[in-house]
């Protein structure tokens, strides 16, 4: 069952994470198999065509990524998993007049709001229909050999900077924060539409759940990354103005949720995250040029003193190591790529 014997247990401990009850930490560790010559595949091509049937037809989507699991060593809490490429914040591209550019490893967005205007949420009269299609299907190929992930559908003020540009966002949330309010409220309303009919087609594939494929997430409903990454331009004031109320509503309407924190720039917010009763973890993302991961324990020890869960991804054994001797076990999930599986098992031999 999804190429894992234990695919039960394995529930049974994302269920204890997600409590933080779980008596020693999840650690998900991939590599490579011993021995395999894969090499990922690539767009044949750069064609807006090419690109665009690379996100979305089901079956290369499924050939290319059965021939990835084949090859991949999955250890600990490592489950195959499908991610829903289509862009991250990519519930913009379901409004009338979005711009977008698949791009085989990412989607441009190009800004086409006009100051004034409110979004126009399209549903399923929108690229949303041929997104849902391709999961449909993929999830048909998947069943009982991977998990189709939602698709990274995050952030109700980054999908506005999609669709207005950041830098007029930024001016707008100065000089007319009432309208950035009236569209943001458009995007959140869009987001549960989507999000739902997201969920009803994937939730079968994912024993009645849903995953995060990067975090490597699995739980037993709703469960989405949130964030607000234009935050690192903004004061706390204007967080809590603009971005803290639409994130209370989404973790009061997810089943569970986690913060995609990116960033050093991003903890002058933490207190306002901490306060969202219904925010289950927090992920921290390493940005080049910063601090090592080992660096911010104390403030990892903050949001676990808060009753959060953490999400992080150590880059060596040693920081690995670091990690679990000064953090609690509970609702902690560390996720490694490893370069062998002699590595692989050398991270796993450090839970006790």
């Amino acid at each position: 069952m999804v190429k894992r014997p234990d695919w039960d247990d394995l529930t049974r401990r994302f269920q204890s994470f997600w409590l933080r009850e779980n008596e020693k930490p999840l650690m998900s560790v991939t590599c490579i198999k011993d021995g395999s010559a894969f090499m990922p595949a690539k767009p044949a091509g750069d064609s807006a065509e090419v690109l665009r049937q690379w996100a979305l037809n089901p079956e290369g989507i499924y050939a290319r990524n059965n021939l990835r699991i084949e090859n991949t060593f999955f250890g600990g809490e490592a489950f195959p998993v499908i991610a829903s490429d289509f862009g991250t914040a990519g519930h913009a591209k379901y409004f009338k007049g979005a711009r977008y550019q698949f791009a085989g490893d990412t989607t441009w967005y190009f800004p086409f709001l006009e100051y004034g205007m409110l979004p126009e949420y399209l549903g399923e009269r929108s690229i949303l229909s041929e997104e849902l299609s391709c999961m449909r299907r993929t999830c048909e190929l998947g069943m009982n050999k991977f998990l189709v992930a939602s698709p990274d559908n995050c952030g109700t003020i980054d999908a506005l900077a999609h669709l207005r540009g950041s830098d007029n966002l930024l001016i707008d949330m100065i000089e007319d924060p009432e309208w950035v309010r009236a569209c943001t409220r458009k995007i959140l309303d869009a987001y549960f539409d989507s999000s739902q009919k997201i969920y009803d087609v994937i939730r079968e594939n994912n024993f009645g759940g849903s995953t995060h494929s990067w975090m490597q997430l699995w739980a037993p409903g709703k469960v989405q990354q949130l964030q607000a990454d234009i935050s690192v331009m903004i004061s706390p004031a204007m967080y809590e103005e603009f971005i803290l109320p639409d994130l209370e509503e989404a973790c009061n309407w997810l089943d569970y949720s986690v913060y995609h924190l990116d960033g050093q720039e991003q903890i002058r917010h933490l207190d306002m995250l901490l306060s969202i009763k219904k925010l289950n973890a927090i992920q921290w993302t390493h940005v080049a040029g910063q601090p090592i991961v080992t660096d911010f324990i104390p403030i990892f020890q903050r949001i676990q003193s808060a009753g959060k869960g953490l999400v992080i991804f150590p880059e060596s054994l040693r920081q690995a190591k670091d990690l679990l001797e000064n953090l609690k076990p509970q609702g902690l999930y560390l996720i490694a790529s490893s370069n062998n599986e002699a590595e692989a098992k050398d991270y796993l031999s450090l839970r006790k």
